[in-house]
């Protein structure tokens, strides 16, 4: 073989290999989105009284108040599940509703703006903020 034939060849096999690399690494900001939306809180509140819930939990907890800590910890499910960029959306809701039951039944609630809420949810409304600061 060639000197330059196996330099060509050598770079497009990691290229190969490092592509799927740099996806599993790279933040999903759609998987962001889906994991931000308190979907029963949503339904009772407005937007706005959701970023303030998260804006809350954030200037009294900020080390937790990045996209990334966040995420992490929504990403986490019961039972050995987790939620990856690939779950169906119905899938993830489950998981989150899981985490939210758990965390009532294990009185892991936390008291924002007169509102008895799950660490889960206040994380999604944490990220829902972070995620629509500048609107």
């Amino acid at each position: 073989m060639l000197r330059r034939n196996f330099i060509v060849l050598s770079t497009f096999a990691a290229a190969a290999v490092s592509l799927p690399l740099l996806k599993c690494t790279s933040a999903d900001p759609e998987l962001d989105k889906k994991l931000a939306i308190p979907e029963i809180l949503s339904q009772l509140i407005d937007e706005n009284s959701i970023k303030d819930i998260g804006k809350k939990y954030g200037s009294s907890n900020p080390n937790d108040y990045s996209e990334k800590s966040l995420e992490q910890e929504l990403k986490k499910g019961i039972e050995g599940k987790s939620v990856t960029s690939g779950t169906p959306l119905n899938e993830i809701y489950s998981i989150l509703d899981k985490n939210i039951q758990n965390d009532f039944e294990s009185a892991n609630t936390l008291v924002i703006s007169g509102w008895v809420l799950s660490s889960t949810e206040v994380r999604q409304c944490a990220l829902f903020s972070l995620i629509n600061n500048s609107k």
